[in-house]
């Protein structure tokens, strides 16, 4: 997980960078991942809690 927020975070900085200081970015998921929770890895056909949880971030450009 840690991996992957490092990898967005680096191509997001790039892409807050080549846009107008007026942009509003939001950023979001179509679903949540399981890793490991309750014996469980990715993200179907298991009706799990963590499924349904995605992140949602909305706001100006930092």
């Amino acid at each position: 997980q840690v991996k992957c927020v490092e990898y967005l975070d680096k191509w997001l900085g790039e892409l807050y960078a080549k846009c107008p200081s007026n942009t509003w970015f939001i950023v979001t998921a179509d679903h949540g991942e399981l890793f490991g929770e309750e014996g469980y890895f990715g993200h179907g056909p298991i009706m799990h809690e963590k499924c349904f949880e995605v992140p949602f971030v909305e706001g100006l450009r930092p």
